[in-house]
């Protein structure tokens, strides 16, 4: 037995009883959800991500601050699978999911999306000035774009993911850059931790409220 593979076997249950209480004991355990999972391979990431989710989905007992620092990585990064990304973590692990038909990506952003951030990226989303603009790219119809609950500050950054990514691994489609006005009680989430001023925002309005800033209306 590797000694990877060995740690997850010792600590991966810990992910799965309630977690200590304090805040240097939530930040110690926070670190060690997210070490558990960055020692992990592909694989092993996405049973893990999926096996938190099936019991957040079933109300069972979680560590929340492990979880919390599990998730950060796994909504950050990407299997490499077939040659091909795939998403992220997240995603991949609730297509894999006992009641996959159950996950909506807008619920778990309402519940998990606050224990994404950092201390410093918490307290950069209070101090900004609301209503922001935001802007998200991809490919597809103005709707389909506009649907997800990824958002950036960066326009530069919406372009990226509507023109550059896509042709990176292949992906076909017309190139869409939408931009909306977001309001405080929207912005559920920042994170930076990519230099992508991401803005997480679930039940969005989608294409009713955004403007078509590049792609077919």
């Amino acid at each position: 037995m590797n000694e990877t593979v060995e740690y997850e076997l010792q600590h991966a249950e810990d992910f799965f009883k309630v977690g200590r209480q304090g805040v240097k004991a939530r930040a110690d355990d926070r670190e060690k959800g997210a070490s558990i999972f960055l020692r992990l391979d592909d694989g092993a990431r996405v049973d893990l991500i999926a096996r938190i989710l099936d019991n957040w989905l079933d109300g069972e007992e979680l560590n929340h601050a492990m979880v919390s620092g599990a998730l950060r990585h796994a909504w950050d990064s990407e299997p490499y699978t077939g040659g091909a990304r795939v998403g992220s973590y997240v995603t991949s692990a609730a297509a894999r999911l006992r009641d996959a038909w159950a996950f909506s990506m807008d619920e778990f952003i309402e519940e998990w999306g606050v224990s994404l951030m950092s201390d410093a990226e918490a307290r950069e989303l209070k101090a900004m000035a609301f209503p922001l603009t935001v802007y998200r790219g991809g490919t597809g119809t103005v709707d389909e774009v506009a649907s997800g609950v990824s958002w950036t500050l960066d326009r530069e950054v919406a372009s990226f993911y509507a023109n550059e990514w896509p042709r990176s691994w292949g992906a076909k489609g017309e190139p869409v850059i939408v931009s909306r006005s977001v309001d405080e009680n929207e912005a559920f989430a920042f994170l930076n931790d990519r230099s992508e001023a991401e803005i997480l925002i679930p039940y969005a309005d989608h294409a009713e409220n955004v403007s078509i800033l590049e792609g077919a209306p």
